[in-house]
């Protein structure tokens, strides 16, 4: 998007092109977050000599104190649910039952669950994305055993999920477990709302783009 394009349509008095600033303002300020849908296949969990696990999310600090928030919600748990209490270290609050909130007001921040695990796990993670100097946050998200260890995975530290935040569209770094627990498998997908804020700023412009041609 050019400068030019951006002047054309603030100046222009016309209702379509007041419709294209608004979007590309929406769009401008979903940048600052990465919302993604992640989804566990935990099936191999049930019955296992290794229970009661948990579910254990971190947000690590990078330079900088208080500039990234991570919120975890909308837990679906298929055949199983959530148990106990929640422990929460570094002023993370909330539960796994319905939402984790991660302010990044200390270095190192954790909250973990105990859990029934059912055939799969899913949960929603709004992350806000401003870049942190030369060691940027890190959202990570493991499975406890009854031991508060980590499940083996493939993945750095036995983590299943991995986000630096390092740019404003982090890559969402995903694992698997090995050994017992090798069909523990995680997807990351981009939150349907997400997709839809993106589509709907397209139609304008597509539409802008057709009437200028003709």
């Amino acid at each position: 998007m050019t400068l030019h394009f951006l002047n054309y349509v603030r100046n222009s008095s016309s209702t379509l092109s007041r419709v294209i600033l608004g979007m590309l303002l929406l769009c401008g300020s979903a940048h600052a977050a990465s919302i993604f849908h992640v989804t566990v296949n935990t099936s191999s969990l049930i019955g296992s000599s290794s229970a009661p696990f948990a579910l254990d999310f971190q947000f690590n600090n990078g330079t900088t104190l208080n500039n990234n928030t991570a919120v975890v919600n909308n837990f679906t748990y298929s055949g199983g649910g959530a148990t106990g209490s929640a422990t929460a270290l570094g002023g993370a609050t909330g539960n796994i039952a319905s939402s984790v909130v991660f302010n990044n007001s200390s270095a190192f921040q954790e909250l973990f669950q105990t859990f029934n695990p059912g055939s799969t796990l899913g949960f929603d993670v709004n992350l806000t994305t401003f870049l942190d100097g030369p060691t940027p946050d890190a959202f990570v998200f493991a499975i406890l055993d009854k031991n508060l260890g980590n499940i083996p995975t493939t993945g750095l530290g036995d983590s299943l999920l991995l986000v630096n935040v390092n740019s404003a569209n982090p890559a969402k770094q995903t694992f698997a477990g090995t050994g017992a627990f090798a069909t523990v498998t995680v997807f990351a997908t981009p939150e349907p709302a997400s997709l839809l804020l993106l589509l709907i700023a397209a139609v304008p412009l597509f539409v802008f783009a057709r009437r200028r041609a003709s």
